[in-house]
């Protein structure tokens, strides 16, 4: 069955869909309005794909504009430096290889999902005025960071659901990643990485490295840029900090992995932390947790769900946080003696048989106690507390 080839405009976006230049030829292109932005083509019927081929659309003022390009067996791809595209989507394609040429000016952000790339091509150094690069949900095993080392306006790179397991940096002389703000390499293959890597990246904001296989992390992480660093669902059992320094950082989620404490010398890395995500660890009352996180004076949520905790003493008056999670740990024991306005704590499905509490509005405090064994009130006359034994079991947490 043949399909023809359809084109559809709206305003200033046109869809071609079932396009096959070869037997078709260019006509179609000559229907385009000249005040076109985007341009998206589906299903369209080629293995090479040039630039200069969407570069035949007649644009007033020689403007640029956006280009979408899916479902296509495109295996090989050429950027010409005369484009005039300045945002291009590549997804769902056979692309395994793509070639650009030298001083394009144009090309701000470069996107490539679900495609069959081993590599990062090495001509990405050419896009002088790169933005953003993407490749995702493809088959890239290997990144060398030097590629993007001097490219003077990236500011995002994102590289998540690859088959990447190795990371290289050879550095070169002069400024080097002068606007990169934010890393993604969240669901890949890494086991272990060079975090001296990334000191030299001035603005970077975020790095995820959530959803790998780390199991440790090289060198010194010296970044006062930094404000968000993930490094949830991986293989962590212990972590070093001592000699790092983050000190904007104010998000850490490093919840499902397999630590047994808190990572040595975390105090004096992350010293501003408002938001800690420890959910799915096997932290215990070994390792002073409780007097640690004490010195987290900015710290505003707090949660430690799904560990081993047996106790909680939170003492400290100066301390800024509004909201605990105990949720699913063995606690026995909880003493909150002086609780700031406003301080709520999760204890569902724990074992806590014993509170001891001084001065507080119980009911707004503890909103969260369901499924123990205990059912406790604030007898506001008496001004204490008052415990009794539950029984029956709660079957929420089962």
């Amino acid at each position: 069955m043949v399909v023809a080839v359809m084109l559809e405009c709206e305003h200033i976006s046109c869809t071609i869909s079932n396009w096959a230049p070869g037997v078709e030829g260019l006509s179609v292109l000559s229907n385009i309005p000249n005040n076109v932005k985007y341009i998206r083509l589906r299903y369209l019927n080629i293995t090479t794909l040039y630039s200069d081929l969407l570069d035949r659309v007649k644009l007033s003022n020689d403007e640029t504009f956006q280009a979408t390009i899916q479902h296509s067996p495109i295996q090989h791809a050429y950027l010409s430096s005369r484009t005039n595209i300045s945002n291009m989507l590549l997804m769902d394609t056979n692309l395994s290889d793509i070639e650009i040429e030298p001083h394009n000016l144009k090309l701000k952000i470069l996107s490539i999902m679900q495609s069959r790339l081993r590599r990062v091509p090495d001509s990405i150094k050419r896009l002088v005025v790169l933005q953003a690069f993407d490749i995702v949900q493809s088959l890239v095993d290997y990144v060398d960071l030097s590629l993007f080392c001097k490219l003077q306006h990236l500011q995002v790179l994102n590289l998540m659901q690859n088959k990447i397991s190795f990371l290289n940096y050879s550095r070169s002389s002069g400024v080097e990643f002068p606007s990169l703000r934010v890393i993604y390499l969240a669901h890949n293959l890494l086991t272990t990485i060079g975090m001296n890597d990334f000191n030299g990246m001035k603005l970077l904001n975020i790095l995820d490295l959530s959803n790998n296989s780390l199991y440790s992390l090289e060198g010194q992480l010296r970044l006062s840029s930094l404000t968000e660093l993930k490094l949830s669902h991986n293989r962590f059992t212990e972590l070093s900090w001592c000699g790092w320094n983050l000190s904007s950082l104010t998000i850490l989620n490093i919840n499902n992995n397999t630590l047994q404490r808190l990572p040595t010398c975390m105090e004096d890395a992350l010293p501003i932390v408002s938001y800690l995500n420890l959910v799915s660890n096997v932290l215990s009352n070994d390792d002073n947790v409780w007097d640690r996180l004490a010195n987290f004076n900015q710290l505003i949520v707090l949660d430690l769900s799904n560990n081993r905790l047996t106790s909680m003493v939170w003492n400290n008056v100066t301390l800024s946080t509004r909201y605990i999670n105990l949720r699913n740990n063995p606690i026995k024991y909880l003493n909150i003696t002086t609780p700031k306005d406003m301080f709520k704590v999760d204890t569902g499905c724990s074992k806590i048989e014993q509170l001891e509490v001084s001065r507080m509005s119980f009911n707004d405090t503890y909103t969260g106690m369901y499924c123990i064994p205990a059912r406790c009130s604030w007898n506001s006359e008496l001004a204490q507390l008052e415990c009794g034994k539950i029984v029956e079991e709660c079957q929420t947490c089962a």
